[in-house]
């Protein structure tokens, strides 16, 4: 299959910045407090957690004064506290009006949360980022990060993949997909782990975006080298590598019930246990300066987010990272989403998508509106709303289940059910399928204009369930299935009307493909033809139940 039918826009799912090396910097005032808090992080949580209140620490929340320092005050005494704590932001407006460097000197950040920390806000609690919160653009920067909450210690640097902070890589002996248990190739190494560690299983140690599979320890076996992890693998590597993670990874942080407004709201990086449930999060498009205005999410374990809005203010619309490189074990449920467009890394796994509505509004450079592709993954009860996705040169979507080319083969097992898809498309498609095995079943497409409905086109063998989807058409054909050399997928039981040539249309390859289609008891209805297919060069076709 070419390059350019796949090919996504990833520079729209992961800013630039944070492919570029950056220098470490220090923040004089705020730096050694949160290095402080961050080695007491690091200690076994024993005790209760404890409460603090913002304006114990001198917070004002009157929207004039700086309420950073206090604030970041009370997250770091959150942060030692054995127990960890909740900080409490009674309801006001407080205003983050100063900025601090990240280790990248194009990225600067308010606030700085890291381990065994809770942002609770009274309803109406509002964090609003001021104009000296933001840093100007750095000279020859192409744009300048300017976060209001960063999550982890370090957030705009990945270091889980870092000789330089993970302490080195150990090779493990070839790991299993849906097992539990790694071997160390040399037992001795053993050593370097402990139950309760957190850890990262690595395909290769060379590269950007490595598949990776992180993970914690239960066991460790100093005599055979095995290590037993908590939950079970997704993927299989055959030459693997291990890093302990433990002293650099954020653990069990939250934001509940806040309305954070500013240029990017959130960051959060190589966390394990992040949540954020009833905040608003407002991205302010219009402050320029060639801010970056999006959210920053890479390498989750544990996420959930529940009843969030996502929105912005200004002229435009933030891109949402849902998140990004090889996050696993995450929810998205009941959320709303103003965006330009979302998508998830290309290593994800077991991430459900649940009753939210995305609204999105698409710019001249968007191919992609929604990009779910990932291993394990559920996009179910959603609510998906879009104008044309203009760019992709006819294979533009406005949902896809894979990144793109070579990532085919870390991606499977995608359900898509019972979803409602509206999309004014002047061309391009609604849906396109390339993994090897998605349930697209139980959904309604609403679509205007000459857009394709389903498009499913991916590398052989390609094996996919239509089913029992409702779908209104303009002119484009509703159904496309075009396979390479095997056919293999079923379409079923589908109510389609529309205004085109063909309902169902199955592409015909140069030569006969081998194994078969299943492609009966659809209804359709207002096209010139309800199917078309060459049975010579598609000879195991089944159009007929009987």
């Amino acid at each position: 299959m070419p390059t350019k039918h796949l090919r996504l826009n990833l520079l729209l799912f992961r800013s630039t910045l944070l492919a570029l090396i950056g220098v470490l910097c220090t923040s004089a005032g705020q730096a050694t407090d949160v290095g402080q808090a961050t080695a007491a992080s690091r200690q076994a949580h024993t005790k209760r957690p404890e409460s603090f209140n913002v304006k114990d620490f001198g917070a004002k929340g009157d929207g004039v004064a700086d309420d950073i320092p206090a604030i970041q005050s009370a997250i770091n005494a959150a942060t030692k506290n054995e127990g960890g704590g909740t900080v409490n932001f009674p309801k006001s407006t407080y205003l983050l009006n100063s900025a601090y460097p990240s280790s990248h000197p194009w990225a600067f950040h308010n606030l700085i949360i890291d381990s065994n920390v809770t942002l609770l806000g009274e309803t109406g609690a509002k964090l609003l980022q001021g104009p000296e919160g933001r840093q100007p653009l750095p000279e020859g920067a192409e744009g300048v990060r300017n976060t209001m909450l960063a999550f982890g210690a370090d957030h705009e640097i990945i270091r889980f993949q870092n000789r330089d902070y993970n302490g080195g890589f150990f090779e493990l002996q070839v790991t299993q997909a849906s097992t539990s248990k790694v071997a160390l190739k040399m037992a001795s190494e053993s050593s370097k782990f402990l139950p309760g560690d957190y850890v990262a299983i690595y395909e290769t140690t060379k590269g950007d975006v490595i598949p990776t599979e992180t993970g914690r320890i239960t066991v460790v076996n100093a005599t055979t080298g095995e290590l037993q992890l908590k939950e079970p693998l997704t993927r299989s590597f055959k030459t693997p590598s291990i890093a302990n993670v433990t002293k650099i990874a954020t653990t069990n942080v939250a934001v509940k019930n806040l309305i954070v407004e500013g240029s990017e709201p959130l960051t959060v990086t190589e966390t394990f246990g992040f949540t954020a449930e009833d905040c608003r999060f407002i991205n302010d498009t219009s402050i320029g300066g060639k801010n970056v205005v999006d959210y920053n999410m890479n390498t989750l374990n544990g996420f959930r987010f529940a009843r969030n809005v996502f929105t912005s203010v200004g002229p435009g619309y933030a891109v949402m990272e849902m998140p990004q490189r090889n996050s696993r074990h995450g929810v998205w449920d009941s959320n709303a989403f103003e965006i330009v467009q979302g998508g998830m890394g290309e290593y994800a796994a077991d991430i459900q998508f649940t009753s939210n509505t995305f609204k999105l509004h698409p710019n001249e450079r968007t191919s992609v509106g929604l990009m779910i592709g990932g291993k394990d993954i559920v996009f179910s009860g959603n609510t998906v709303t879009s104008d044309n996705i203009p760019a992709g040169d006819g294979w533009g979507s406005l949902l896809v289940d894979c990144v793109g080319p070579g990532y085919e083969r870390y991606v499977g097992n995608i359900a898509i059910d019972d979803n409602t898809f509206n999309y004014q498309g002047d061309g391009n498609n609604t849906i396109h399928l390339v993994a090897a095995d998605t349930s697209f079943t139980g959904n309604t497409l609403n679509v205007k204009g000459p857009a394709l409905g389903v498009r499913a086109e991916g590398p052989p063998p390609q094996r996919l369930t239509i089913k029992d989807n409702m779908i209104s058409m303009g002119t484009g054909t509703a159904i496309m299935i075009a396979s390479s050399r095997i056919d293999g997928s079923t379409i079923t039981d589908n109510t389609i009307n529309g205004a085109g040539a063909h309902g169902i249309y199955v592409a015909s390859p140069e030569k006969p493909n081998a194994g078969k289609h299943v492609i009966y008891r659809n209804q359709v209805s207002g096209y010139r033809s309800e199917l078309f297919i060459d049975l010579t060069l598609h000879p195991g076709a089944v159009l007929s139940d009987k």
